[in-house]
């Protein structure tokens, strides 16, 4: 599972306690929209959930929460009107992957996955059209300009076989390349500790794993703590990513263990470490805040094995 699914949790929920949390991408269906929808709009039937309708309209449900503004408890009135969102859509180009699309877009590459109905190894084809989640668009960067190979060769030229006799050579105005960055291998995802896992955070749990009101689901644990306290690695591993470009997680961890478990730590006031550096059991990584929408300091803490969210207790000392 090489790093197709480092993003898996992207869309994983996190329950509302205090503000809009995030809630579980389970949402990619093959129901039709109600008939007495117009286009573009679903009018909310007696006894419906959000959970429910994002299924039937094949979007996803944190699209539909955020496209008509809804807070928890996300109660519907019978007779309401929302709107629904639309998606992007991407053409498969010659040396395209999925991890790298879903790179581009700014989105997870599990949403992406399950957006398209692939499956693992998410094989995709050149002329394929894929569904980009609502909410996503291409990341901007910027290009650094690179000398034409005339220019590299005149700059390698002494100053005398350029500039005519008893004139002073001057600096060149054209801009100068850049040296690339080195590359940075990956390294290997060192063996779990015998100990198993430690919790990564001090504190009461406002909510466990599992199903919710509102058909709503949290993929993990959030453990309230104070603002700047430690969060450490669950066990030995390699961290996968670290920043905040998936929505509604603020400052996020993903670390990769042996065994194909994967750790994610979310709501993160700094985070300590960056891609690429390998962490033991125990290392602090970050400290707990409130970053991704939520009002009251926490930690998100997931565990997946693969793209697969399972329950953090059976890993954690009771």
């Amino acid at each position: 599972m090489p790093w197709l699914v480092l993003c898996a949790f992207a869309l994983a929920a996190c329950d509302a306690f205090s503000g809009p949390a995030p809630v579980t991408d389970r949402s990619y269906g093959s129901r039709q929209a109600s008939p007495a929808s117009q286009p573009g709009t679903h009018v909310v039937r007696r006894g419906e959930t959000v959970y429910g309708i994002a299924q039937a309209n094949n979007i996803s449900t944190r699209a539909l929460i955020e496209r008509n503004n809804l807070r928890p408890p996300y109660l519907l009135a019978a007779g309401s009107r929302l709107q629904l969102p639309t998606s992007q859509v991407h053409i498969v180009r010659r040396g395209d992957t999925l991890y790298a699309i879903s790179r581009r877009y700014g989105v997870d590459s599990a949403s992406l996955a399950r957006a398209n109905r692939l499956r693992s190894p998410y094989t995709i084809h050149v002329g394929q059209r894929l569904v980009l989640p609502f909410g996503t668009g291409p990341v901007v960067t910027t290009q650094v300009a690179r000398a034409q190979p005339a220019q590299r060769a005149a700059a390698q030229k002494s100053p005398s076989s350029t500039q005519p006799a008893g004139r002073t050579p001057t600096a060149s105005s054209g801009p100068r390349p850049r040296p690339k960055p080195a590359f940075r291998p990956s390294p290997p995802v060192p063996q779990r500790d015998a100990g198993g896992f430690v919790w990564p955070v001090n504190g009461r749990v406002l909510s466990s794993f599992g199903a919710k009101a509102s058909a709503l689901h949290n993929d993990g644990l959030n453990i309230a703590a104070p603002l700047g306290a430690p969060v450490r690695a669950a066990d030995n591993g390699v961290v996968a990513y670290a920043g905040n470009q998936i929505r509604g997680f603020g400052n996020m961890l993903l670390i990769k263990h042996s065994d194909g478990l994967i750790t994610a730590y979310a709501h993160a006031d700094k985070l300590l470490v960056t891609r690429g550096d390998v962490v033991s059991r125990g290392q602090v990584v970050a400290r707990v805040g409130k970053t991704g929408g939520i009002d009251a300091p926490q930690l998100h803490f997931e565990v997946r094995r693969g793209s697969q969210a399972v329950d953090p207790r059976k890993f954690l000392p009771s």
